[in-house]
């Protein structure tokens, strides 16, 4: 990665990102881990991983998310075409269309993935299994003008609840 203000911004997001998911994650898997001990399904798991494997992990490896998934189901609300806010918005779009490629591509040995990235976005790690649940999957993507630009670095913020990602455009000039 370069050193360049677009570049950090993605990079500080993707360390809380990191962060979120684990903190959320490790308190859940205590519980079910508890759980499991009372009727010893954790030993019957073990001696029959293949079986059990289908009560925890639906959907196989189609419900893991790519870049595009993340993407594709990204709705920006734009303003209007042609305006400098406009330019500003699809360049962020683009930065971020790119960070989650760099993900994909590398992100196991930074352990960051693309499932990381959305479950921060959205509360959810997988693809929506039901195809209801699939038609309706929609981040909606806003886009902050009104940031100060009198310090360093602004974050995006997320609402999982809403599916809704705000991206600060003050700082974010050029991908390099």
């Amino acid at each position: 990665l370069t050193t360049s203000s677009a570049t950090l911004y993605f990079l500080f997001s993707s360390e809380a990102i990191v962060l979120h998911t684990t903190m959320r994650v490790v308190p859940m898997l205590d519980q079910l881990r508890k759980g499991l001990q009372l009727y010893d399904l954790r030993k019957v798991m073990e001696m029959h991983p293949d079986l059990c494997l289908p009560l925890f992990v639906t959907g196989g490896k189609d419900d893991k998310v790519n870049h595009c998934g993340s993407y594709g189901n990204c709705h920006p609300v734009f303003s209007d075409k042609g305006s400098a806010k406009y330019t500003k918005e699809v360049n962020v779009m683009n930065f971020f269309q790119d960070f989650l490629q760099e993900v994909e591509d590398c992100g196991e040995a930074k352990q960051m993935t693309a499932g990381k990235v959305m479950q921060w976005m959205t509360g959810q790690r997988h693809k929506p299994i039901l195809p209801s649940d699939q038609k309706d999957f929609n981040i909606t993507v806003k886009f902050n003008h009104d940031s100060d630009t009198n310090h360093a670095v602004c974050f995006p913020t997320v609402s999982a609840y809403t599916r809704t990602i705000t991206f600060p455009t003050a700082h974010l000039k050029t991908l390099n």
